[in-house]
């Protein structure tokens, strides 16, 4: 968006290896189920722009349109996906919500950014997805438990554009909306297309910039806002209630509460566990000197462990894309 001409339109086709896409304001822990997207070899990626969590494979083409801020509606972009896909026979509509439908089914979701003179809209669009690694993966173990301040996600069926067509390809699919792109903003065939891979040395070197800055854990987890993960169980020595603040990424409060008086050093669990990320292999660390102070430490130490695991525990993942 910073480095284009404020006048131009462009278009940018592409695709990921398998991974969760989450919005710039939205809560990995609560999103997603991350244990299960490491088990699959699903990554994580947050994007820049907000709106919902949605997946990407190479069965899923990816658009991305930047134009004039006073040229944009949420819906152009939509709508000019949704004709390309009428002119190869698939019966798409947008609707209310932005999203391209099929047969009530969305298989195309939206975010969008603007600037005072550019907006940018990327969509996703589900040509062959595969959904079965899909499901499960957007629904944290510790959803009901977890109150943010993020964006959530709106849960919606979805579907394959090969449901309704068997020639529907990525390729078909680019080049319909290559198209309606010229169409729909008069460039009439005099449009510059670009194809960029990891030989591009104009352009390699600013997408690996953005790259390094995607995959770090501040990026992915650090800017995430503030949320409190709060969970009880019923112990044989007593009924013990938590509550861990968590703030970019890192605890900032925790609060437990016993049902009745015990020896127990609640403080020290505070203390060792300030600060730290929320992530169940450095929770344990931390926790490790606490459990030396008797069997009712370790059994609750080992109980924040396992419910931080819950909600936590999964790689931290990259964002890879080929273009087309």
């Amino acid at each position: 968006m910073r480095n284009s001409d404020p006048e131009s339109y462009v278009l940018y086709l592409w695709r990921n290896r398998p991974t969760i896409v989450i919005g710039r304001n939205q809560n990995p822990w609560k999103e997603c189920n991350l244990g299960l997207m490491a088990s699959r070899g699903v990554l994580l990626a947050r994007r820049n722009s907000g709106g919902g969590a949605v997946y990407h494979d190479m069965g899923n083409t990816n658009y991305t349109v930047v134009m004039p801020r006073e040229s944009f509606t949420r819906n152009t972009c939509a709508s000019l996906v949704s004709r390309a896909m009428h002119n190869e026979d698939i019966p798409t509509y947008v609707s209310e919500r932005h999203d391209i439908m099929m047969n009530q089914s969305k298989v195309s979701g939206s975010a969008f950014k603007l600037t005072s003179k550019r907006a940018m809209h990327h969509g996703t669009m589900l040509i062959d997805a595969d959904l079965d690694r899909l499901n499960g993966c957007l629904r944290s173990q510790a959803y009901d438990e977890i109150e943010a301040l993020g964006v959530d996600s709106v849960r919606s069926s979805v579907a394959n554009l090969r449901e309704s067509s068997y020639s529907i390809d990525h390729l078909t699919f680019c080049n319909a909306v290559m198209t309606e792109f010229m169409l729909t903003f008069g460039i009439d065939g005099k449009g510059k297309l670009c194809e960029w891979d990891e030989n591009s040395k104009d352009i390699v070197g600013r997408i690996e910039e953005e790259r390094k800055k995607l995959q770090t854990w501040k990026w992915l987890y650090g800017q995430t806002p503030k949320f409190t993960h709060s969970f009880e169980k019923q112990f044989a020595w007593t009924e013990v209630s938590a509550q861990i603040v968590v703030y970019h990424g890192l605890v900032t409060e925790v609060n437990i509460k016993l049902g009745r008086e015990i020896v127990l050093d609640l403080d020290s669990v505070r203390e060792a566990l300030l600060d730290a990320p929320y992530e169940a292999t450095e929770i344990e660390r931390c926790l490790q000197p606490v459990r030396l102070q008797g069997d009712h430490a370790e059994e609750l130490c080992m109980w924040l462990v396992e419910k931080v695991r819950a909600a936590a525990s999964g790689a931290t993942a990259a964002v890879s894309g080929d273009s087309a």
